[in-house]
């Protein structure tokens, strides 16, 4: 008798999901945390926090990386105020800075500049990157303006 066929391995989800994107319109929206959640816990044991390093550090490792999807959180360069978080992606060999918005006091938790029509609130910040390791963020190139899709898919520390 024969073996059985072993089953070819499956994407993963993220890449289904970013296959269906380029077909579909991307008004598709990542689901609205509308309890009300404790504050963010500690962020030092998460594989990607990056703790004290800089912007140039961070932008660094990920360009050595040179894995699309590759990420770490990072203090943002002016922490004071409601943004003090960066969410740093690689993608085809360009870094995006995204700011993480602390809201309400740090109940809620959102990527991205102030001023959008939809927002997606987290509870926190880990919340936020396990989200995007399964769903396409969408990055934004702010001189073209062209729209690409990535996942979170490389937890990568300096």
């Amino acid at each position: 008798s024969l073996p059985n066929p072993t089953p070819p391995p499956q994407p993963p989800l993220c890449n289904l999901l970013l296959l269906a994107g380029r077909r579909s319109s991307l008004s598709s929206r990542a689901p609205t945390w509308s309890t009300p959640a404790a504050e963010d816990g500690s962020l030092l044991g998460q594989p990607w926090y990056s703790g004290t390093r800089d912007r140039h550090a961070v932008e660094s490792a990920l360009l050595r990386f040179r894995k699309d999807g590759a990420y770490t959180v990072r203090p943002s360069s002016e922490p004071q105020g409601s943004q003090p978080l960066t969410l740093a992606v690689l993608l085809h060999g360009r870094v995006f800075n995204i700011p993480i918005r602390r809201l309400d006091g740090g109940s809620h938790y959102a990527l991205g500049r102030e001023g959008r029509n939809h927002e997606e609130l987290f509870p926190s910040v880990a919340a936020m990157v396990q989200h995007y390791s399964q769903h396409p963020l969408p990055l934004v190139d702010r001189h073209s303006g062209s729209r690409q899709l990535t996942c979170l898919l490389f937890p990568t520390t300096p």
